[in-house]
């Protein structure tokens, strides 16, 4: 395995390597984190502006339904209404403005490539992910021409994530 092929399906470099060999995110993941972050909070906010307005809306609803009867039928929608878009905002407001630590995880052992059968809507689709530890992630099929079943790695990634791996390495070569 040549770990430059390694280095550049992950898009990773030495330095990056070794920051996660230390338990650390190096300065350019840092930033993508960053910037990934940022525009989670961006649509986190407008989800949560969103359900506002729309929670404004249903309580004009369910006014207008008390005040008039013709419009009976907004005093019955608007609870429903405030009550799910409420919880929209109050998410989205959560999301937008709670700062969220991201970690960084490490797993190891032998590496077990699979192709996975999933189903949508009563349509198949095949996924392929890679087995590491006690670990997941779902990878490209080609990644199998790089990464040997059998052989150890180790694979930094984003806790949490099934496809945030920043880098890889080879432990050893399956026996």
């Amino acid at each position: 395995m040549d770990d430059q092929k390694l280095m550049d399906y992950f898009k990773f470099d030495e330095a990056d390597l070794q920051a996660n060999r230390n338990g650390q995110f190096s300065t350019k993941q840092a930033a993508a984190l960053s910037e990934d972050g940022k525009e989670d909070k961006k649509y986190a906010l407008i989800g949560g502006i969103t359900g506002l307005v729309v929670v404004v809306f249903g309580i004009g609803a369910i006014v207008a339904g008390l005040l008039f009867p013709k419009l009976l039928i907004g005093a019955f929608i608007g609870p429903f209404v405030v009550f799910f878009f409420g919880i929209l905002a109050v998410k989205g407001f959560r999301g937008a403005f709670t700062k969220f630590q991201i970690k960084l995880q490490k797993a190891e052992g032998l590496v077990n490539i699979v192709k996975e059968r999933r189903m949508v809507d009563d349509r198949h689709y095949y996924v392929y992910e890679m087995h590491i530890g006690d670990e997941t992630f779902e990878v490209d099929s080609d990644l199998a021409s790089i990464m040997l079943q059998g052989d150890v790695y180790a694979v930094y990634s984003v806790e949490g994530s099934e496809d945030e791996i920043l880098s890889a390495e080879l432990i050893s070569k399956a026996k």
